[in-house]
């Protein structure tokens, strides 16, 4: 007992001194680790031989802590209007990869000297399929790259994740491996294979989203009866890993329940019931928790890593990430146009390009190719293969996409939006306890000249960073604000519309006329994505400054 708490002690230290080292030198946090764990593989420390990467400990203990985290701060709003592209992403779109990523593995690693059957290699590729795009996102958030593009890699990396673990199920148990979640299936030729595939796959993605969302709803409500920020961290700790378990039980998703939890606290529940100490309180707990997850499984990637055995399948871990490259690239370039056509807004090319090369591979990998049983003949070059390709993808995209948003000129103005930004929320801040001050004073809580003298202060606050924001804004922030508040309050008018139509306020005929308005100024605001310019025109001509014609 002794020895596993100094263990886990000593990595969280190792965790802390990399994650200075990668902040200073730049670098991708999750890269630096695997380098820490390597290192500390060369190096040697007895005192952690004893540790080592097993599935129940990826599984159920650090998966849940960063698919809940994510999840959680995923605005169900913007997630809504890129469902469309988003959900193409992550179901055909994985299923498109997997089919090429095999397809392609197949012969060119039979030229490597390294030979697959079919079957081996269609598991491997699922298995490399989901995205995990920690590093990436840190960099968007660094670099100040477009929100949506944000919301949009790390919405499909929450899906494809429930998304590949299905296909690497369905894939195993027609190969007759048993991976937990149910007896491996006999296959009876080409029509009983794609039955059980799509039954196998409404059921866990159907029965995994159900039991995430309704624990998720059960647990918004019941901290809307509780004002104790450590009791509803309690909870929220309960209901990511109690989602999860659940479903695993029930041979559904847990990932997906996950996730689905995650996205209804955080979008329904933290609203709807809780205070904002509570909401502060569950957001950093929950960012530790992620952090501490992050840094054990890549520091124990690194310590299980052979890199001398690594090195030796060299050319076939290159040949499997060339394919799956390709594979991504299919998938991003032909599906991505189709997102319009689902009500998404249309994805600038330039970000095709992003979401291809950002589509990193992680932990999701490691935990499926650790789970293979121990007796299966290709298990040990496939876990060198996964291996291999999670740390060519992490060193190779991970290091090369700051340039590659330099050169496609994405690149944001980090500094002054974080400012920006700042001063926004500090007038937000003030603004908030001014109204406090006025309540307690209208109750009687606060003496006139107590809350006179607060009022004031607050005031002056929120009057003197209201102004800092208005300065530090920018053309380029004004009008990108100023497009997201519209898009917003089309939303407000479509709703509103809707009702008028229920209530019989408006007849149909008109009703319609209106609904394609709105559908036309939505539309012209969301082709404003293809770049400044294409922005600052869409906004002025769906938000035309009538102050000026009015002579204001």
């Amino acid at each position: 007992m002794e020895l596993a708490v100094f263990q886990v002690l000593a990595l969280l230290l190792i965790a802390a001194i990399v994650g200075m080292g990668a902040r200073r030198l730049k670098l991708p946090y999750t890269l630096a680790l695997v380098v820490a764990g390597i290192g500390l593989g060369f190096v040697h420390i007895p005192e952690l031989d004893g540790i080592h990467l097993t599935p129940d400990l990826l599984l159920a203990i650090f998966l849940p802590a960063l698919l809940f985290e994510a999840a959680y701060h995923v605005e169900f709003s913007k997630f809504r209007r890129n469902a469309g592209a988003i959900l193409l992403l992550a179901v055909p779109g994985v299923v498109l990869a997997v089919v090429v990523t095999a397809m392609l593995s197949w012969p060119l690693l039979k030229v490597t000297g390294l030979e697959l059957p079919l079957g081996a290699c269609f598991l491997l590729a699922t298995m490399i399929a989901a995205t995990d795009p920690i590093s990436v996102l840190a960099l968007f958030r660094s670099l100040g790259v477009n929100r949506r593009l944000y919301l949009l890699v790390e919405g499909e990396s929450l899906l494809n994740d429930g998304v590949a673990v299905v296909a690497f199920v369905i894939m195993a148990a027609v190969l007759g491996l048993e991976t937990g979640h149910g007896n491996a299936h006999a296959v009876h030729g080409l029509l009983d294979g794609i039955w059980f595939g799509l039954r196998t796959f409404v059921w866990m993605a159907g029965a995994g989203l159900a039991i995430g969302s309704a624990m998720g709803f059960a647990v918004s409500v019941l901290t809307r009866q509780i004002n104790d920020r450590l009791v509803e961290t309690t909870l929220s700790f309960v209901l990511a890993y109690g989602s999860f378990l659940i479903a695993e039980h029930v041979h559904a998703s847990g990932v997906l329940s996950c996730v689905a939890a995650g996205i209804t606290l955080g979008s329904f529940g933290s609203k709807f019931g809780m205070s904002p100490a509570t909401r502060l309180a569950i957001a950093d707990f929950w960012e530790f928790l992620a952090f501490f997850s992050n840094s054990m499984v890549f520091l124990l990637v690194g310590l299980e890593l052979d890199v001398p055995a690594l090195f030796a399948v060299g050319v076939p871990v290159l040949v499997v990430f060339l394919a799956l490259v390709v594979g991504r690239a299919v998938a991003v370039y032909g599906l991505a146009p189709l997102g319009t056509r689902l009500g998404s807004e249309p994805i600038p090319s330039k970000w095709r390009h992003v979401m291809v090369w950002g589509g990193l591979r992680g932990s999701l990998s490691m935990v499926l190719v650790i789970g293979l049983p121990l007796d299966w003949a290709p298990r040990e070059p496939m876990l060198l293969l996964v291996f291999g390709v999670v740390s060519v993808s992490l060193f190779v995209q991970g290091l090369t996409m700051g340039p590659l948003l330099g050169l496609l000129g994405l690149r944001g103005t980090a500094a002054k939006q974080d400012a920006y930004e700042v001063a926004r929320a500090k007038a937000m801040m003030a603004t908030k306890a001014l109204t406090e001050v006025e309540s307690q004073a209208d109750a009687g809580i606060l003496t006139p000249a107590t809350a006179d003298r607060l009022a004031a202060l607050y005031r002056s606050r929120k009057t003197e960073e209201k102004a800092k924001a208005e300065a530090l804004a920018g053309e380029d922030l004004a009008v990108e604000r100023l497009q997201d508040a519209a898009l917003h309050l089309l939303l407000v008018e479509e709703e509103s519309l809707r009702h008028a139509v229920h209530e019989g306020t408006i007849d149909g005929d008109a009703a319609h006329a209106l609904f394609t308005d709105i559908a036309v100024r939505r539309e012209a605001l969301r082709h404003g994505d293809e770049g400044p310019e294409a922005l600052r025109k869409a906004v002025d001509m769906v938000v035309p400054d009538v102050r000026t014609a009015s002579g204001e």
